[in-house]
C-alpha cells in the first residue's frame, strides 16, 4: 500500500508542473515548440488582449509560420487599427508571402501617417526590388541610407540591384560599404571576388579571394581560385617573391627588446601557452644568447643572440630538427629554448590570430619567457613558458582596450588570472595549459603590453576570485552581454553556482526577465539603459542584425554538416537570460540540433545567442532569406567586458565591478 501511495504521489508531482506551467514557462522549457500551443490558447482566451497576439506572432515567426503570423497581426489590427507596429510587421509578412501589392499598401499607409524610419524605406525597397521596379527600389534604398547610413543591410540589397542593372562597379562598391559598416559579413568578400571575376578584373579578384583565405584558410574554393590565378598570372608570382624578400629584409632588422621582469617570482605559477599547433616549421629570433635543451634537460647547442633559427620536419627521416640556416640538429620529441638573460624577449614569426573571424591575421609576435617545441604526429607545437603575471601582461590589453578606466583594467586582470588558474589543464593533451586564442584568452605577448594594463596586473598581483560556494570561481567573461548575463548551468550545463547566475547589467531593470516572446523581440531591437550600452551611430556590438541569403546560409551550415538546402530553423531551448541554447536546422539532406556555442558559427558567425529571427521561403519551401536580430557579443556568461567600462565610468571600484557580475563572490590573494 505504501509503495502504491509513493508511486501515485510521484506521478502526481510529475504532472503538476505541466498543469501549472504558463506559456512563458513553455517558451523557456526544453521544448520551445510547446509554447506555440500554449500562447495560441492564451490568445484565443484573452479576447481583445493585443499583447497575447503579439507574443503568439513572435513565436510563429521563429518557427517560420509566416501565414499564421500574418493572421495574428491582422487580428491585432482588427482590435486597434492605430497599432502601427502591427501594420509594419504585417507589411513584412505580406512581403514574405510574395503579396507585394498588399505589402506596399501597408508601407504607404505608414509613410502617409509619417511613421517612418530606415526600416520602412528598406522594406519598401525590398518589395520594389522583387517586383523588378529597379529605379523605384533604388530611390527607396537611398532614402533608407539617408535615414541611417550605418545599416549595412541596405547596401547589400543595393548591390543585388546594381548587379541586376549590369552596373558591376556599383555592385562592388555597395558590398564594400556593407563590410565597412559591419565587418562580420565576411562572406561578402566571396561575392566581391566573384563580381571582379565577372568584370574580368583578375588582380582584384585574386586579392579578394585572398581575403576569404585570410579569414578561413580551409576554404577550398578560395584556395583553388588563388592557385588558378597565380599559375595564370606570372606578375602575381613576381609580386609574391618581392613581398617575401621584403619580409626577409624587415626581419633582419628585428631586435627583440628587453623587458623588466616581474620580481620575486618564487611562488608565482608558470603557464604553458600554446602559440602554434600542427606547424610544419617555426622560425624565431631571440634577444639574448640561449640554450637548446633536450627533454633530459641537457644543453645540446648554444644559440646566438639576434640570429635567426628555425625548427622543421625532415619527412624522409620522419624526424624534427632545428637549424641556424647551415647545420641541422635532430631531436626526438621535445626541445626547450632557455634564455641566458631573463629580461630578454623572443620574436616568433607567423603567429596566427583569430582564424575564422574578420580580424584574422598572421604576424610576427614578441614574447617574454622561454619556449618548448613538441614534435608529435608529424607536426610541431610551440609553447611559451611564462609566469602568470607576465602572461597577464599580454592578456589584459588583448581582451579590453588599454585606454579604459584603470578600475576596469583591474577587474579584467583579476578575472583573467582566476580564469587561467581554473583552466590550467584545458589543453593538457596537446602539451600545454591554455591557448592564445578566444578559446582560452587572447594573448599577444610583449606587442600588446601597455603601461596602464601592466599597472592593473601589478596592483592586483596574485588576486583571484572565489564564488558563493567558497571555491575558486570559473570567471568567464565575454565582450558584451547585451544587457543581461546568462546562467552557466542553463547554457553549458555546468554545476549551478549562485555567483555564475544571470544578472541584469544595469542599476535597475525595466525588463522582467525571463521575457515574454514579444518583449524579447523588442529587447534585441532596442537599446536598454545598461552598463554595456555602447554609443556611436555605427556601433554593432550591442545591437545588430545578421542577414543571410540561401547561399550564404548553406555556406555556413555546410562547414559543420552537409544538410543541403535549408528548409527549417526552429528554437529548441532558451535560457531565462534570453540566450538560445539549442537550435534545430533541417535541410533536404538531413537535420541537426546545434548547441549553445556551435550555433553561432552555423548561423553566420553571429555575435551572440540572444537572438530572434524571421525568414522567408521560396516557392519550393526552402529558406530564401533570414534576418537575425541580436543583442551583445560573446557567450554572455559571467563578466561583461563592455559593462565593466560602464561601471568604471560610474566610478565603481574593481571589487564592486566583480561582485556585480559574480554575486556573492569575494577576492583572495593567492601569492
Amino acid at each position: 500500500m505504501r509503495k502504491f501511495f509513493y508511486a501515485f504521489l510521484a506521478a502526481l508531482l510529475a504532472v503538476i508542473p505541466e498543469i501549472s506551467a504558463s506559456p512563458r514557462d513553455d517558451y523557456y522549457s526544453d521544448d520551445a515548440s510547446r509554447a506555440l500551443g500554449s500562447y495560441s490558447s492564451e490568445a484565443q482566451k484573452s479576447g481583445f488582449d493585443r499583447m497575447a497576439y503579439f507574443n503568439l506572432a513572435s513565436i510563429q515567426k521563429e518557427f517560420g509560420m509566416n501565414n499564421d503570423a500574418l493572421a495574428s497581426y491582422r487580428k491585432i489590427i482588427t482590435m486597434a487599427d492605430n497599432e502601427y507596429r502591427a501594420h509594419f510587421e504585417l507589411a513584412k509578412e505580406y512581403y514574405f508571402q510574395g503579396a507585394y501589392n498588399f505589402a506596399e499598401d501597408e508601407i504607404k499607409n505608414l509613410v502617409f501617417k509619417n511613421i517612418v524610419n530606415w526600416e520602412v524605406y528598406y522594406w519598401w525597397g525590398c518589395v520594389l526590388l522583387e517586383e523588378n521596379k529597379l529605379d523605384e527600389a533604388l530611390e527607396k534604398f537611398n532614402m533608407a541610407v539617408a535615414a541611417d547610413k550605418y545599416k549595412n543591410l541596405t547596401y547589400i540589397k543595393m548591390s543585388y540591384l546594381y548587379e541586376k542593372k549590369g552596373d558591376i562597379d556599383n555592385a562592388i562598391d555597395k558590398c564594400k560599404l556593407a563590410i565597412k559598416y559591419d565587418r562580420t559579413y565576411t562572406e561578402l568578400n566571396r561575392r566581391i571576388a566573384a563580381l571582379y571575376e565577372k568584370k574580368n578584373d583578375r588582380v582584384n579578384a585574386f586579392n579578394y579571394w585572398r581575403k576569404v583565405n585570410d579569414v578561413d584558410s580551409k576554404d577550398l574554393t578560395a584556395m583553388e581560385k588563388m592557385k588558378q590565378f597565380m599559375s595564370n598570372m606570372p606578375f602575381l608570382q613576381k609580386k609574391a617573391r618581392e613581398y617575401s624578400q621584403y619580409v626577409k629584409d624587415e626581419r633582419e632588422k628585428i631586435s627583440p627588446p628587453e623587458r623588466k621582469s616581474v620580481q620575486n617570482t618564487g611562488e608565482i605559477t608558470d603557464v604553458k601557452v600554446g602559440l602554434m599547433e600542427n606547424a610544419a616549421s617555426i622560425s624565431f629570433k631571440c634577444g639574448s644568447n640561449f640554450d637548446f635543451v633536450n627533454d633530459r634537460f641537457e644543453s645540446i647547442f648554444r644559440g646566438a643572440k639576434l640570429k635567426e633559427f628555425s625548427f622543421g620536419i625532415d619527412r624522409k627521416k620522419k624526424a624534427a630538427y632545428f637549424t641556424d640556416g647551415v647545420d641541422r640538429v635532430y631531436f626526438d620529441k621535445k626541445m626547450y629554448i632557455m634564455r641566458d638573460n631573463p629580461e630578454s624577449t623572443t620574436t616568433v614569426y607567423n603567429i596566427k590570430y583569430a582564424e575564422g573571424f574578420y580580424w584574422a591575421e598572421t604576424k610576427d609576435t614578441t614574447y617574454r619567457g622561454d619556449f618548448l617545441i613538441i614534435y608529435e604526429n608529424s607536426a610541431l607545437t610551440l609553447v611559451n613558458i611564462i609566469n602568470m603575471e607576465e602572461y597577464l601582461y599580454g592578456v589584459v590589453p588583448s581582451e579590453i582596450p588599454p585606454t579604459w578606466p584603470i578600475e576596469a583594467l583591474k577587474a579584467q586582470a583579476v578575472a583573467a588570472r582566476t580564469y587561467t588558474f581554473m583552466h590550467m589543464e584545458r589543453h593538457e593533451k596537446e602539451g600545454f595549459d591554455v591557448c592564445n586564442t578566444q578559446h582560452c584568452a587572447v594573448y599577444s605577448g610583449v606587442d600588446g603590453e601597455t603601461k596602464a594594463t601592466n599597472e592593473a596586473v601589478n596592483s592586483t598581483r596574485g588576486q583571484v576570485l572565489y564564488g558563493s560556494n567558497y571555491r575558486m570561481l570559473n570567471t568567464f567573461y565575454s565582450e558584451d552581454c547585451g544587457g543581461h548575463t546568462q546562467d552557466v548551468n542553463e547554457v553549458w550545463g555546468l554545476k549551478k553556482v549562485a555567483s555564475l547566475g544571470g544578472v541584469y547589467d544595469g542599476k535597475r531593470s525595466d525588463w522582467n526577465f525571463p521575457l515574454q516572446p514579444f518583449d524579447l523581440e523588442e529587447y534585441v531591437r532596442t537599446r536598454p539603459d545598461v552598463y554595456c550600452k555602447t554609443y556611436g551611430a555605427g556601433e554593432t556590438s550591442f545591437r545588430w542584425i545578421r542577414y543571410l541569403n540561401a547561399d550564404d546560409l548553406a555556406y555556413y551550415v555546410d562547414k559543420n554538416a552537409d544538410l543541403g538546402r535549408i528548409k527549417e530553423i526552429r528554437p529548441v531551448r532558451r535560457a531565462q537570460g534570453g540566450a538560445l541554447v539549442k537550435v534545430y536546422i533541417e535541410g533536404d539532406k538531413g537535420s541537426k540540433t546545434y548547441g549553445f556555442d556551435s550555433m553561432r558559427n552555423v548561423l553566420g558567425k553571429i555575435r551572440s545567442n540572444v537572438i530572434k529571427w524571421e525568414y522567408l521561403k521560396d516557392e519550393k519551401g526552402y529558406i530564401k532569406e533570414i534576418y537575425i536580430y541580436g543583442a551583445g557579443w560573446g557567450h554572455g556568461v559571467g563578466m561583461c567586458q563592455r559593462g565593466i567600462k560602464g561601471m568604471a565610468d560610474d566610478r565603481e571600484g574593481y571589487e564592486s565591478i566583480l561582485y556585480h557580475y559574480f554575486p556573492g563572490s569575494y577576492i583572495k590573494t593567492r601569492y
